[in-house]
């Protein structure tokens, strides 16, 4: 697991666990089973770490998608 920083179209910071980092395009769910909105990845920067061993910092930008045509 790896900590990433996921940064929102409102400026709004939220740190969440994720089994890895997701990609540019990639679609990613946040909640933990609790209904949320589908996001799209639009950036992801790394940063390097501080100090000799430690882990980099992850910052992934990400836009929701839009909702779908309902029936």
């Amino acid at each position: 697991m790896i900590t990433v920083t996921i940064l929102h179209p409102n400026g709004e910071r939220q740190e969440v666990l994720l089994a890895g980092v997701p990609r540019v395009g990639e679609h990613v769910r946040l909640g933990n089973g609790i209904p949320s909105t589908r996001l799209v990845v639009e950036h992801v920067l790394w940063v390097e770490g501080k100090g000799g061993g430690k882990e980099p910092d992850v910052i992934v930008v990400v836009r929701p998608l839009p909702e779908g045509p309902k029936a």
